[in-house]
């Protein structure tokens, strides 16, 4: 093979292969003298093409790789990370991370390591996003820049395409790896008044159809133009998926993992088994969905599996890690977060049932409503209640006699999750994934059409 075969080849391969991997944290957990030691690598190379007032202005590469020790004394355990992946970084952080387990509070509910498994399959990894170029980024969002251009409109946003690897050992004799890419496209699109967004993500670079999303950035920045205020108050909404991945994301960290729910923080403390929701939400945790970005096991190396959470409106159950599933006398979920993991066990990837009307079919079932792209700033008021308070955004618009008239000024809304989803009337088909961040917390969600969305306040812009 031609040295230039061989770049080609690393260019659309994992950062460290399987066996690159399992040599690194075998020489890891051979450098520990502790009782027992658990190491976690994380490699992601990013590429990014990054675009502001209608032109490409950055181009990058970065590589990085993250190698987390745990050591375990006893009922002590202490933690070291490093970037070195050499044979000296490797030996300082076996011992960095055992004198801290020496000097740590005995831990009662510390659990063993996980146990070898069986980890089901899951595609992820996709050589053209690993591969991705300068020259096939600019390919794909130069008619974007153009077309806004074109228009007297101001174009930003960034085409990102990553590939990284996860690999969890112990020295039970544990060992999972798994490679995966993401991509994302996002794009905000503004005149002087008025703005649109979108934001796409996909585990296939080429899979993101930039230039139909950018028509829609664009076409929401015209129809927005000269917004108009409305009364806050009461109003029937037409939720875009991106506005109502934001909402339900709220879900997991306010009450959806096992340790909030066991120490009474829960909004599901005391709640499990009782209609919470409207009939119609069915709420999953799955990694396996083919839109999600979800992970084979967890940061535990722990299988994960689909944990039913709201079933025809009713608490399901919460997910588990290692520790929390000790304490609660059931088996882990697959759902241990990356240590210390002081927040519990979390769901990575929430997935909301979807229904059978299309976008077009929910606007033209209301009267007189609103129709919001996204939501930004938003904050949790009140945990216990699912309470949440933030701002529409890059899109908000009238709907009047079915259809869509005008944009209307951003508004701030005070809602609970929960409360939005008892009184969603009507699912669409088409669900999105929005990530939140690389390691898999991802919402796949539909549109929603929601009575009694209550707005406290307008926007100056």
């Amino acid at each position: 093979m031609s040295g230039e075969s061989v770049q080609a080849a690393a260019e659309t391969a994992p950062p460290l292969g399987r066996e690159e991997a399992r040599l690194v944290l075998r020489e890891a957990l051979g450098m520990s003298a502790a009782d027992a030691t658990q190491a976690i690598l994380e490699s992601r190379r990013e590429s990014l093409t990054r675009f502001a007032n209608n032109e490409i202005h950055q181009n990058v590469t970065s590589e990085r790789h993250v190698l987390t020790l745990r050591a375990i004394v006893g009922r002590r355990t202490g933690l070291a990370t490093t970037e070195r992946l050499d044979s000296s970084g490797l030996a300082q952080a076996a011992d960095r991370a055992l004198a801290m387990a020496r000097l740590a509070p005995e831990d009662p509910g510390l659990p063993d390591l996980a146990p070898p498994a069986e980890c089901p399959a899951l595609e992820a990894f996709v050589p053209a996003t690993a591969g991705s170029t300068p020259e096939e980024r600019a390919a794909a969002v130069g008619p974007v820049l153009a077309a806004a251009a074109a228009r007297g409109l101001n174009s930003a946003g960034a085409l990102s395409a990553a590939c990284g690897t996860f690999a969890v050992a112990n020295t039970r004799g544990l060992f999972a790896w798994q490679p995966e890419t993401y991509a994302q496209f996002t794009c905000t699109v503004r005149s002087d008044d008025s703005s649109g967004w979108v934001d796409r993500h996909r585990r296939d670079v080429r899979a993101l159809e930039t230039g139909s999303l950018g028509e829609t950035a664009i076409r929401k920045a015209l129809d927005s133009r000269r917004p108009e205020a409305v009364e806050p108050g009461a109003w029937t909404v037409v939720l875009e998926p991106a506005a109502v991945a934001e909402l339900v994301a709220f879900l997991a960290t306010l009450g959806l993992g096992a340790q909030s729910e066991q120490e009474g923080r829960s909004f599901l403390s005391g709640r499990l088994g009782q209609r919470i929701t409207g009939e119609r939400v069915m709420l999953a945790d799955d990694a396996s969905d083919p839109r999600a970005f979800g992970r084979p096991f967890d940061y535990e190396g722990t299988p994960r599996r689909k944990v039913e959470l709201i079933a025809q409106g009713v608490a399901r159950g919460v997910v588990h890690d290692r520790r929390t599933a000790k304490q609660a006398a059931v088996e882990s979920t697959g759902h241990a977060t990356v240590p210390p993991a002081s927040d519990g066990p979390l769901p990575f990837n929430l997935v909301l049932a979807a229904g059978e009307r299309g976008l077009e079919q929910l606007v033209a079932s209301v009267e007189r409503g609103i129709l919001v792209t996204r939501f930004w700033y938003n904050r949790v008021v009140d945990p216990r209640r699912t309470l949440v308070t933030g701002m529409t955004r890059d899109g908000t618009f009238l709907i009047e006699r079915g259809r869509v008239t005008r944009g209307v000024r951003n508004l701030r809304f005070n809602e609970s999750v929960l409360g939005v989803l008892e009184r969603a009337e009507a699912f669409g088909r088409d669900a999105e994934p929005t990530v939140f961040d690389f390691t898999g917390n991802c919402v796949v969600a539909p549109a929603l059409l929601v009575r009694d969305f209550h707005f406290t306040g307008v926007s100056p812009f």
